[in-house]
């Protein structure tokens, strides 16, 4: 059964841009639910480590892996050329994500120098002062050096099947039967540094960067007013029980254990 589709012919410019703005719009306030109701997992402090190092990459995929998946849906003879707009498509958001936001970020977060070391950005009131991009800069966490070295050893993949197709050549279904084993090489190494990035983020996901997020996420909710203080906190308020619990039911523990309580004599 083939998916409908709609002819651009039959839909004219009009049509197009129509369906242009709404599938814009559609993605817009999809992304922005993920965003919130991913915010707001972040307020269970037992959920959060899973939320920030596994949900999180997960929602983030789930509109680019939606264009990749419809795009191969249809007619075999013509999944090659609808997969290339999905591809495309996919490339296109990723560059975008990775410079223009990027600049961006860079250039509203930069700071000054510190007059003694030129090359330290120095994080004091007024913290922007000179307009030279030389003399400004940001600071660089470990987290964004060991993201640096993920996104370049995540790059792997796509040399292993680019490099050996450089070398094939023939009809397609010769260039595809050379290129199947490398495909699958480079799937089974993709889904290794999947399992391996979101170790690493949960990992990271009890750092200070992302209790700091947290806490910026409880401070917009009250705001907004979509939380009460009594229920931002509660969790938080219930995790600190439980801790106290077990302190306390190890202290027992250790009590009831000494050689006093056990008719024991202390010896020096």
């Amino acid at each position: 059964m083939s998916i409908p589709t709609i002819d651009p012919a039959d839909v004219g410019a009009t049509g197009l841009a129509w369906l242009l703005f709404s599938y814009g719009y559609i993605l817009c306030y999809a992304s922005n639910l993920i965003s919130e109701g991913s915010d707001l997992l972040l307020l269970v402090p037992s959920l959060a480590g899973l939320v920030g190092g596994v949900v999180l990459p997960f929602l983030g995929a789930v509109p680019d892996g939606t264009i990749m998946l419809f795009s191969g849906l249809g007619d075999i003879e013509k999944a090659q050329e609808t997969l290339s707009v999905g591809v495309g498509a996919l490339a296109g958001s990723t560059i975008m994500l990775l410079t223009v936001p990027w600049a961006l970020s860079v250039y509203q977060g930069r700071v000054d120098f510190d007059d003694d070391n030129d090359m330290e950005p120095c994080y004091k009131q007024p913290k922007l002062t000179k307009s030279s991009l030389t003399e400004t800069g940001v600071a660089l966490s470990a987290e964004v050096n060991q993201g640096a070295k993920m996104m370049m050893l995540t790059t792997l993949p796509y040399f292993l099947i680019q490099i050996p197709a450089f070398f094939l050549s023939g009809d397609r279904e010769t260039i595809s039967a050379g290129e199947k084993n490398w495909a699958m090489s480079g799937f089974v190494i993709c889904v290794a540094f999947f399992v391996l990035y979101l170790y690493t983020q949960v990992k990271m996901s009890n750092d200070s960067i992302h209790k700091m997020r947290r806490v910026a996420v409880i401070k917009e909710t009250l705001k907004k007013g979509a939380i009460s203080l009594r229920g931002a906190l509660r969790e938080e308020v219930i995790n600190l029980e439980k801790k106290e619990a077990r302190r306390r039911g190890s202290i027992t523990s250790a009590t009831e254990n000494s050689p006093l309580n056990n008719g024991g004599d202390i010896t020096h």
